[in-house]
């Protein structure tokens, strides 16, 4: 969860920024763990069809509480891993993408499966 129940969300007492929202689940639903998003974030114009779709990469790619984690790029503008070498995730607004980078995970090919503000997320085709 971005903000917890005690604090943030309607309560906006310490909020996580909210023109970050949007990498903040980017981050949250395509790592390991059990994430748990607010009904306002949910909802929300905008920023509901990106959570919708991030939820939606997340199940059809199988993620879940302990997928594997491999870092691939760490730096100040931009954070990129891979993820139970099925999924790609670009978080920040430096510029990487799964094919430029050339990982491999013995995939035919890197589907952008959703993206939005500063974030984005592919999976990859084996067939």
């Amino acid at each position: 969860m971005l903000e917890n129940h005690d604090t943030g969300s309607t309560l906006n007492h310490w909020p996580f920024p909210h023109n970050h929202l949007p990498e903040g689940h980017a981050y949250m639903l395509t790592h390991p763990g059990t994430p748990c998003v607010f009904w306002d974030h949910f909802t929300a114009p905008g920023l509901g069809e990106n959570v919708k779709a991030l939820l939606k990469a997340r199940r059809s790619s199988a993620l879940h509480a302990r997928s594997a984690v491999k870092i691939q790029r760490a730096a100040a503008a931009v954070y990129a891993a891979t993820l139970d070498d099925r999924v790609a995730v670009k978080i920040g607004p430096g510029d990487w993408s799964p094919d430029a980078a050339g990982v491999d995970v013995g995939q035919r090919k890197w589907e952008l499966e959703t993206s939005g503000h500063h974030y984005a997320v592919w999976t990859a085709v084996f067939r």
